[in-house]
């Protein structure tokens, strides 16, 4: 019961920042997306919006899991599994199955089933879900800290620091308030000495 409730959690926490993402793309599609140059004069990198804004809840659920490649690989399945199950045949196999076990409300399946638009838009939400899960899962196994803890305590200080500038830049315009990277090198020189004793042992 309680690896279901924590899945469950994991899966709410996804699913908030897809509908977000979400928003903003409904917003792109009206105003029309661009192109936005990131990256450093020796490393260019030119983005979406869109991308840039799936990057930056892919590196909050990253912070929020805590890197923890086997969460994120099961919230990546999970929400695959559920817009799965909003296809016409399987939503109305669950509709079935489910009034057969117990009372079910006859019109809130019919309605499920028959809503192509509501079924759509949840499929879309928890596909999008996945792709954030999958996306920080993949940034944890590239960056060699799926089973390293060191590693992975590394990756988590780097990309809170980048969470919290991409969180300030969306929120208010101004990503400096976030400080200078002088605290994250602090830290990160620290870790190369130091096994942390709650991040490295998670």
């Amino acid at each position: 019961m309680k690896d279901t409730t924590a899945r469950g959690r994991d899966v709410a926490l996804a699913l908030s920042y897809a509908c977000s993402a979400h928003a903003h793309e409904m917003v792109f599609d009206a105003t029309g997306d661009i192109m936005l140059e990131r990256g450093t004069s020796w490393e260019p990198r030119v983005i979406s919006r869109r991308q840039e804004i799936e990057e930056m809840y892919s590196r909050l659920l990253l912070v929020r899991l805590r890197a923890r490649v086997d969460r994120l690989g099961a919230l990546e399945a999970e929400c695959r599994r559920r817009a799965d199950g909003a296809r016409l045949p399987r939503a109305f196999v669950s509709v079935t199955r489910q009034a057969a076990i117990r009372p079910y409300p006859v019109l809130r399946g019919a309605s499920w089933i028959i809503s192509h638009g509501r079924r759509r838009r949840f499929r879309h939400i928890h596909l999008l879900a996945a792709r954030l899960a999958g996306s920080a899962r993949s940034t944890v196994v590239d960056a060699g800290a799926a089973h390293d803890p060191v590693t992975r305590t590394r990756l988590l200080a780097a990309t809170r620091y980048q969470a919290t500038r991409d969180a300030l830049d969306l929120a208010l315009g101004d990503p400096s308030l976030a400080g200078p990277p002088d605290r994250l090198l602090a830290e990160l020189d620290w870790l190369d000495t130091h096994l942390p004793p709650r991040e490295g042992r998670a």
